[in-house]
């Protein structure tokens, strides 16, 4: 930690211990977490991000939420019922908000209300489509007041289903159901979770330090929250990863847990730290409409594993389907291709032919997002795709996934590789990226009709780790958006 962050954090230390009650040693811990990248917004209806998502769960409470097993439980409510598609949530009577204003049934009647409001553009919003006029309310075609959801009184809420979906209590532990004071979201005058100032906090944090300028997010335990997850730390520190990378700051114990690059799972356990991981990253070579089918088939067919296996690293998986384990943890081989080389060559020699020049275009350019391991993976496919069919390839990086990510549903760019990450297990938000509106069908013949096309191939899949000192107990990772949950973690000084 640099002399200005470790002044810094001593006085915040200082300050905040002289206002604590009696209590352990662990009830006094800070943890120190490094992000990889800054937020945008805390806004629990427009948090999209690894990072918005993880600092939304942490601050706020949504009627249900996930224990440290995993297990939905209660949150906000104290109790619920259901009665055929009608969910009836009674609310634990004493809750407040972080400026101890009383939470209300209508907070979270308006918090569900925002999220399908098309003017939201709620990243998550189709999340809430079962609900009773959802889907309608986000295509545009009937306002929010048609949503079925409603505040009987104060502590009571009733929210009615268009259908059974066994996932939506889960639904309910998630940002885009977190409730919203309606006074204070107006009176923020569209800052809503962009500032400290401009944020209202229910769960078991409260965000009390935003600094953009020298970057520094300070969540303190929330005094105000009467919930049954008190944090079990005093205060979490987020800094930002810029001169050194995640693991150097780890490695001088300027940190306590943090965001890793797959690759140095080994490099971290050589420190002693501690890793956890989920498979939820998969990358994909994209290859465009511009070229014959017979030249997109011999150029993903010489795009296989064999071609690349050597500049895969820890972390990192030759593909064994579009799906990461995340999202499915079976390999599903139908439609994947098969390195055939006498064939490949075949076909591209022939289609080659029927060009008008006869010759492979010598100006095409393979856009790629390089995470440092990439650029070994792409160098020996282009290098393979010029030694076996003489078809020269130009690189050239981009500076985010974000850039090619709709490649996958309309290739503009004649080849690319880059990866996309699922948020959350879901299928049907995973591939909306496709331009799939998922309801329910087999992955397996999804998986062939796509693979079929020649145009997008899966490359390998990647895992998304967190290494932390083993002085943090119940570190763990939710499978919504690689978050942790920091009112669990333990901090043994």
């Amino acid at each position: 930690m640099n002399l200005y962050k470790r002044i810094l954090a001593l006085i915040l230390s200082v300050i905040f211990i002289l206002n604590l009650t009696a209590c352990d040693s662990t009830d006094k811990a800070y943890v120190y977490f490094t992000l990889t990248e800054p937020p945008s917004t805390v806004d629990p209806q427009t948090a999209k991000t690894d990072t918005e998502l993880m600092l939304v769960r942490n601050i706020f409470e949504g009627l249900l939420r996930k224990d440290e097993n995993g297990k939905i439980v209660c949150g906000a409510a104290e109790s619920f019922q259901k009665q055929g598609l009608t969910y009836t949530f009674n609310l634990k009577k004493d809750l407040v908000w972080s400026n101890e204003t009383p939470i209300t049934a209508h907070d979270f009647v308006f918090g569900l209300k925002r999220a399908v409001d098309p003017k939201t553009a709620a990243p998550f919003a189709d999340r809430l489509s079962v609900i009773k006029n959802a889907t309608a309310i986000i295509k545009g075609k009937k306002g929010v007041n048609a949503l079925g959801v409603k505040a009987v009184d104060k502590h009571t809420l009733k929210i009615e289903l268009a259908s059974e979906d066994k996932n939506f209590e889960e639904t309910l532990t998630t940002s885009v159901a977190m409730p919203c004071n309606e006074a204070f979201f107006y009176s923020a005058a569209g800052k809503y979770g962009l500032e400290k100032e401009t944020t209202l906090s229910n769960g078991s944090y409260r965000l009390a330090k935003w600094n953009k300028e020298i970057f520094g997010i300070r969540l303190y335990r929330n005094d105000f929250y009467k919930g049954e997850f008190r944090a079990k730390n005093a205060a979490v520190f987020l800094t930002l990863a810029d001169k050194l990378s995640p693991l150097e700051i780890l490695k001088e114990n300027d940190a306590d847990i943090a965001f890793i690059p797959a690759s140095e799972i080994e490099n971290a356990k050589q420190l002693g730290l501690k890793t956890v991981s989920y498979n939820n990253i998969c990358w994909y070579l994209t290859v465009s409409d511009g070229f014959s089918k017979d030249i997109r088939k011999s150029l993903i067919s010489l795009a296989t594993q064999q071609v690349f296996s050597k500049s895969i690293t820890t972390g990192y998986y030759g593909a064994q389907s579009i799906y990461p384990a995340i999202i499915n943890d079976k390999a599903i081989q139908n439609g994947m291709p098969v390195y055939d080389l006498d064939n490949s060559k075949k076909l591209f020699v022939s289609a080659v032919e029927k060009l008008k020049d006869k010759k492979f275009p010598t100006d095409v350019i393979l856009y790629y997002y390089d995470d440092g391991i990439s650029k070994n993976v792409v160098t020996d496919i282009v290098g393979h795709w010029q030694n076996q069919l003489g078809a020269f390839v130009n690189i050239e990086a981009v500076s985010s996934p974000a850039v090619l990510t709709p490649q996958l549903s309309n290739q503009t760019y004649a080849l690319t590789i880059f990866p996309l990450t699922a948020n959350s297990p879901r299928a049907q938000e995973y591939l909306k990226s496709f331009g799939i509106n998922y309801k329910g069908e087999s992955l397996a013949k999804i998986q062939t009709e796509l693979l079929n096309s020649k145009n997008i191939v899966p490359l390998m899949t990647q895992d998304t780790v967190i290494a932390y000192y083993d002085e943090l107990k119940n570190v763990k990772l939710t499978d919504d958006g690689g978050c942790i949950d920091f009112a669990y973690i333990v901090k043994d000084n």
